[in-house]
């Protein structure tokens, strides 16, 4: 015996299951992200909504809240903007994942199947692309919702700037202070 061990091929059922658990963590992130979204989305769209009614009333009180009032009301309807971007992009990768826990459930059944059959081999390796490629999407996808929600971060912290709220630079906040 040469020591040689066996070659895993990619209908066998263990590979695909060990791709299920990923994905269902990572869709549950995506929904627990979006739970968040939405509530700072739905603060986000009452404070545009006084803004707008403080300069309809055209009263002193919206000049005295913030520095420029325009400024402050582009900057929390780009708020709410990139807030619903990010919602939908993490609706996308909740779904993404899901499909790709599916798919992997899906390998791992043929997989599991007789192996002899060529057409089944056929089948497990359209399921393990297709589980690959879905990963990818919903991955790519989460990215790019965290970068939404770096800019609406950043819109953020310009808008309480313009209110006149002592805000650290991002200096100070990162802990780099003198």
């Amino acid at each position: 015996m040469s020591g040689a061990r066996p070659m895993v091929t990619i209908d066998s059922a263990a590979i695909p299951l060990s791709f299920v658990a990923g994905p269902a963590v990572l869709a549950n992130v995506c929904a627990i992200l979006q739970n968040g979204v939405n509530i700072r989305h739905a603060h986000s769209v009452d404070h545009w909504r006084s803004l707008q009614s403080l300069r309809a009333g055209q009263g002193g009180k919206a000049a005295g809240l913030y520095s420029d009032t325009d400024a402050a009301i582009a900057l929390s309807g780009r708020r709410v903007r990139l807030q619903l971007r990010a919602t939908e992009l993490l609706t996308l990768g909740t779904c993404s994942f899901g499909v790709t826990s599916l798919l992997s459930l899906g390998w791992s059944m043929l997989a599991d199947a007789d192996s002899a059959n060529a057409d089944i081999d056929w089948r497990a390796a359209a399921f393990s692309v297709s589980t690959i490629f879905c990963a990818w999407v919903g991955l790519f996808i989460l990215m790019t919702a965290a970068v939404t929600v770096i800019q609406e971060s950043a819109a953020a912290r310009e808008l309480m700037q313009l209110h006149g709220l002592n805000v650290p630079s991002q200096t100070e906040a990162a802990g780099d202070r003198p």
